[in-house]
């Protein structure tokens, strides 16, 4: 008999969401990420006519990724610096994962670093539970169904992307909340060490993100006297210094001409525009794209039937006889810079085989190249030299790997952008109007005096690595030495250690993040220096930061959001 019931067929295991802690990196460096939640302050609310105008309670949150060096003791190494990354537009945390483990991954001796990746609030909105199972159960069509065929999965259904008319709080999440979420973030670490260990990085809209947390005046506090060293990855406001905001009240109420949205203002924003909807492919692209990288990642050769899937692909190519593409071609196709329409999320990743392409104009203007053969069958081979920085690999586990992490932001909030548009000149007063009236109090940018490094590719470089890229910064901070207290005190900004700037217009505007860490590549370079700017920047010694779970008092809605 015992024997007999040791044969019975046992159950299957509970379903059980990716964990918040794990070491996702062995080796010489094991690498420990850690995901958490910060409490943030409630935004205002919509004061239109509108119900449910408050932010509710569950979306008071800033959720963090943390890389450390995995110690094997309950308490994280002491780190000699932390830096905090800030995605840009449309991004998530897991835009930042392989720069965080590159960083992570150089830590030496007393020179321990760690990389703190934010998850605006608006991330909290997203239902990630569909990728959490299929990342678990390494099945792509698990999220498949259960974003796209209303399938039930592990107790949970999909309700579709929220409504802009459901959201009106949304319309509150400019730069003064963001910089209040940052803010919380930055309050974990005792202040006796930020000046001279914790570092602002910022890619894209994030760059000019952090560049205003720096100038902003927190009652009188400017905010670079708390950071000891501030990084640009290809962004920057672009009006650094400018004597007067760059538009007028009445431009940034009733709308702003150009730029990604239109003519959009303050009033269209909090009647209905809260949220940015991608033109053509709308905000189901998301789980589109998070589907087809984990495709990628658990079954690159295979080729998959998907109607939702194509539909994108043809608006993506511009063209309605699709040809047969493996996962991985699928991948490659969407993202690569050579054919992706999509050019603010296009990496450098390999080329096409397996058929003839041909050259068309993209939907946002440019050459590009898709499959010409309807009848081939089209796969993806890998990168091949030095100029082409990102994998597949990486590129695909941005998009799904960790608990509620993925590379985009499915409901990017369109007030964040209106207000950092009009508070970039970094060197506002209390007369003017977007401090005055509306707390955007970017003032103290002719004052910072802490170590500034600044990437230029594609965005910031327009394309061609242009040197000049960060030169209104530099203008506005040439007279501003580093401040006393800091490591390089009394250095010059005619000194590329107070002011380093490097181009590169072989790397597009997302391979700084995504590209693999791997001897003789450009990304590399990239990462090394970064790395060397931050252990110049800092003090010997370290900082312990520990980081208590999510209490028990938080409500059942937002465990379920983000774990």
């Amino acid at each position: 008999m015992v024997s007999g019931c040791s044969e019975m067929p046992q159950p299957e295991p509970g379903y059980v969401p990716p964990p918040t802690s794990a070491i996702v990196e062995q080796g010489a460096v094991p690498i420990r990420r850690e995901v958490f939640l910060v409490a943030a302050p409630a935004p205002a609310a919509n004061p239109l006519p509108v119900e449910n105008a408050g932010t509710p309670p569950q979306y008071n949150f800033v959720r963090v990724v943390r890389y450390r060096v995995d110690s094997g003791e309950a308490a994280p190494r002491p780190a000699r610096a932390i830096v905090l990354l800030m995605p840009g537009f449309l991004g998530g945390a897991g835009s930042f994962d392989p720069l965080a483990r590159a960083l992570v991954r150089r830590s030496q001796g007393d020179a321990s670093i760690e990389a703190w990746a934010i998850d605006r609030r608006s991330n909290l909105l997203e239902d990630q539970h569909g990728l959490d199972v299929a990342e678990v159960k390494k099945d792509a069509e698990i999220a498949r169904r259960y974003y796209f065929s209303a399938e039930e999965i592990e107790g949970r259904r999909y309700d579709g992307v929220k409504p802009q008319d459901e959201l009106a709080f949304v319309s509150e999440w400019g730069l003064k909340t963001t910089i209040e979420d940052l803010r919380a973030v930055v309050s974990l670490i005792p202040q006796a060490e930020r000046r001279s260990r914790l570092f602002l990085l910022g890619h894209s809209l994030g760059a000019s993100i952090v560049e205003q947390y720096a100038a902003w005046d927190f009652s009188g506090i400017p905010g670079f006297d708390e950071l000891a060293g501030l990084i640009l990855v290809d962004g920057l406001t672009g009006s650094e210094g400018n004597a007067t905001p760059r538009f007028s009240e009445d431009e940034y109420q009733n709308g702003i001409n150009g730029g990604a949205y239109g003519r959009i203002g303050l009033q269209k924003i909090r009647q209905n525009d809260r949220y940015f909807v991608l033109p053509l492919v709308g905000s189901e692209v998301y789980p589109i794209a998070a589907v087809s990288a984990l495709r990628a990642a658990f079954d690159p050769g295979q080729i998959v039937s998907d109607p939702d899937r194509d539909v994108v692909m043809r608006v993506l190519a511009g063209r309605r006889d699709l040809p047969q593409m493996t996962n991985r071609a699928i991948l490659g196709f969407a993202f690569d810079q050579a054919h992706s329409n999509l050019s603010f999320a296009a990496v450098s990743c390999g080329k096409a085989i397996g058929g003839p392409l041909e050259e068309y104009s993209g939907v946002l203007g440019g050459k590009l190249l898709r499959p010409a053969d309807p009848l081939a069958t089209y796969d993806w081979q890998e990168p091949l030299d030095s100029n082409q920085a990102t994998t597949l690999g990486e590129l695909a586990q941005s998009w799904f790997s960790g608990p509620s992490l993925d590379f985009s932001e499915w409901y990017f909030p369109i007030r964040l952008t209106l207000d950092s548009a009009v508070a970039a000149s970094l060197r506002m007063t209390e007369r003017d109007w977007p401090v005055a009236r509306y707390g955007l109090r970017t003032m103290h940018g002719a004052k910072l005096d802490l170590p500034i490094y600044g990437l230029a590719t594609q965005l910031a470089g327009k394309g061609a690595g242009d040197p000049k890229a960060f030169a209104s910064l530099q203008a506005l901070v040439a007279a501003v030495p580093i401040g006393p207290g800091r490591p390089l005190a009394g250095t010059p900004r005619s000194d590329p250690a107070a002011f380093m700037v490097h181009t590169d217009n072989k790397l597009t505007h997302i391979d700084p993040l995504l590209g693999a860490d791997r001897v003789g590549s450009r990304v590399q370079l990239f990462y090394q220096s970064l790395f060397d700017f931050v252990k110049q920047s800092s003090t010997q010694g370290g900082v312990v930061v520990q980081v208590a779970p999510i209490p028990p008092v938080v409500t059942p809605t937002i465990r379920r959001l983000v774990f």
